[in-house]
């Protein structure tokens, strides 16, 4: 797989039940959506033109 072909993700730990996941950009390319892989709870981060180069967040 190329470069270009990889999806992209941010990582998350999810404070909740502190468990590292991956989330990967939605299909429609406006943000990214996942969900704590124990509890279930839903995280979507907005993809905007005033972001960050992070990676790497914290979810509370």
């Amino acid at each position: 797989m190329t470069e270009d072909k990889k999806r992209k993700y941010i990582g998350v730990m999810f404070e909740c039940c502190k468990v590292y996941q991956r989330i990967y950009v939605h299909r429609d390319g406006t943000k990214y959506e996942g969900r704590c892989p124990k509890c279930f709870r839903i995280l979507t981060v907005s993809i905007g033109s005033e972001g960050t180069d992070a990676r790497m967040f914290r979810a509370k």
